[in-house]
């Protein structure tokens, strides 16, 4: 059976990766630097993360959060609190540097994104899809939106133009957008 995992030496761990992919980034991230830095040999690490993909999705999972699900008992402000909420998460101080948001293409790493969208990002997606339901069971928008279009256009323009081009999204622009999106909803397509 072995002996039970240190919790505080897995923490350990996890924080040493959260802060080296935020320094130099999931390329230059090695199982040798996080021992390092987290106190322990390489194979503390293999003991609980099969893989660089495997420990940098759980050190993931330890800063990502999915947020509240707002009900203000209409659409619009509730897909504007949505999104507000990502955009503010994204701006935290401490991942940008130089402009540029650190640790954000480590995310989207083949490995680490499958991993991460099912312990984390499925969730928030699903937030998503239940308030664009709740949308439709109040008659505010047509009930043959695809609700994935919809985020995904709405994660699009959080994503280009805070992320990658770091310009502001104010709150007004994203309610223009969700304003658009509620009258001309984008449908389910049939094949």
């Amino acid at each position: 059976m072995g002996r039970p995992q240190d919790e505080d030496l897995t923490r350990r761990i996890l924080a040493a990766t959260v802060d080296l992919v935020l320094e130099d980034g999931y390329t230059a991230l090695s199982m040798e630097a996080v021992a390092r830095v987290a106190g322990c040999g390489r194979p503390a690490i293999y003991r609980r993360f099969s893989g660089k993909d495997e420990l940098v999705a759980a050190a993931a999972t330890t800063v990502l959060q999915l947020g509240p699900l707002p009900d203000h008992g209409n659409l619009e402000d509730d897909l504007v609190d949505h999104v507000l909420f990502s955009r503010d998460y994204q701006n935290q101080p401490r991942l940008i540097r130089g402009g540029i948001v650190r640790g954000l293409p480590a995310v989207f790493e083949p490995g680490v994104f499958a991993l991460l969208w099912d312990k984390v990002l499925v969730k928030r997606r699903d937030q998503g899809v239940e308030i664009i339901e709740r949308g439709i069971a109040r008659g505010e928008i047509d009930p043959l939106v695809d609700p994935d279009v919809v985020l995904d256009l709405l994660a699009g323009l959080t994503l280009y133009r805070q992320s990658i081009k770091r310009i502001d999204v104010p709150e007004a622009q994203y309610r223009t957008a969700i304003q658009a999106l509620i009258a001309h909803p984008p449908l389910k397509v049939t094949p």
